[in-house]
């Protein structure tokens, strides 16, 4: 599966709750035994806005307040969900846990 045929799909929990869509994908660069790099996916970003996080969703970051609050706002449902969470299987993309238990990634 390629990276354009995840983002923009609509996401259901475990519970079959409708909890946005993919947002990002994250990944991680890892070697492999020739030495050369593969990108391993680590997670996904779900949520309900199309609006970029552009880190501001780290406790450490910094940057006009008004801003920042607003970024935290937006991103309220957004939740970054494990790789092993994910299921593909079906039609849809569907969480294999519920949307209560996936921590925000946005910060207070």
């Amino acid at each position: 599966m390629r990276a354009g045929e995840l983002i923009g799909r609509r996401v259901r929990d475990a519970a079959g709750r409708d909890v946005g869509a993919i947002r990002e994908i994250r990944a991680e660069a890892v070697p492999r035994g020739d030495g050369l790099p593969e990108l391993v996916v680590r997670g996904v970003i779900v949520g309900r806005t199309r609006v970029r996080l552009f880190g501001y969703q780290r406790h450490d970051q910094r940057g006009p307040a008004p801003l920042v609050a607003l970024i935290r706002l937006l991103h309220r449902h957004t939740r970054y969900v494990e790789w092993a969470d994910v299921d593909l299987s079906g039609a849809e993309v569907r969480l294999r846990r519920p949307f209560a238990e996936l921590a925000p990634i946005a910060g207070p």
